[in-house]
């Protein structure tokens, strides 16, 4: 049974079923997920190119995954662009560059951000990669669905960039930090968001994830039971897990009805979305 057909106005463990419209992206991933858990590219096509760069980017799109999902930050200028860690010495030159470590990218302009070579860590193919701009990651990515994962920078400034961009029924927004959610919600309700999280989901937890606005749960696949994933969607929420790479992680998320999953390999989960189908739709039906 398709969760749209059972939405109503209820209270299931004191967690609130909304019979809310769905938003653009929501129905899009709606529409997808049961022909098998949705996948998503986790920073890219991420095993095999330098995370959160538009070579990873381009190559999930060329990979046919529906959704890519990178990770942001505001320059010390404001300006937002893709990195996972607060500090850019993991994935770029800076510390050979600048002769010092813990370089937060929240210390450099966007113009010595994009200095920095962001490619090269992972091998010499990649070299002269530069860290992107989320403008430049939204041309990259789309006709796909862009999954920007906040990790650091101010709620207004996002929801006005993603205007300025109009990209604003086009993506979806995630962080782990609940009251940030909160508040890009409050700003912009048309925004689909995701609450992440890990260790149990609890009833408790799963109100505070819909409190926040929030359309997708998107959990540690490790902390995820099949009572809980029933739960999500009880509520009407999607479901998505982080970060599945294994073969069995993928029919074991789409047995119990996840709608998302989140690997770091896109090309070989989409190549076994034909079994994961068949577990899935047996799961949801």
């Amino acid at each position: 049974m398709r969760i749209a057909a059972v939405l109503k106005s209820c209270l299931v463990q004191g967690i609130t079923i909304l019979p809310a419209q769905q938003l653009p992206v929501e129905r899009l991933l709606r529409d997808a997920a049961p022909d098998g858990p949705v996948v998503v590219a986790h920073r890219g096509a991420s095993e095999q190119f330098p995370e959160n760069t538009l070579a990873a980017l381009r190559a999930a799109v060329a990979q046919q995954a529906t959704v890519v999902e990178f990770d942001v930050y505001q320059t010390k200028d404001g300006a937002w662009v893709l990195l996972h860690d607060a500090t850019v010495d993991r994935t770029t030159d800076a510390v050979a560059k600048l002769g010092r470590r813990d370089v937060r990218i929240d210390e450099l302009t966007l113009a010595e951000a994009r200095t920095l070579d962001a490619g090269a860590w992972k091998g010499a193919a990649f070299a002269g990669e530069r860290l992107p701009t989320l403008a430049e990651a939204l041309q990259a990515v789309f006709p796909a669905i862009p999954m920007i994962e906040r990790k650091g920078g101010d709620a207004a400034a996002l929801v006005q960039e993603l205007r300025r961009l109009d990209a604003v029924d086009r993506v979806l927004v995630q962080a782990f930090d609940w009251p940030w959610l909160e508040a890009v919600h409050a700003a912009e309700p048309r925004l689909l968001l995701g609450a992440l999280g890990s260790k149990a989901l609890t009833a408790p937890q799963l109100a505070a994830a819909q409190r926040t606005g929030a359309r997708l749960v998107h959990w540690d696949h490790k902390s995820i039971t099949v009572e809980a994933a029933a739960a999500v969607h009880r509520a009407g929420l999607l479901l998505g897990v982080y970060t599945i790479d294994l073969d069995l992680l993928l029919l074991g998320a789409a047995a119990i009805g996840c709608d998302l999953v989140t690997t770091n390999r896109p090309a070989q989960v989409l190549a076994l979305r034909a079994p994961a189908r068949r577990v899935h739709g047996a799961a949801r039906g």
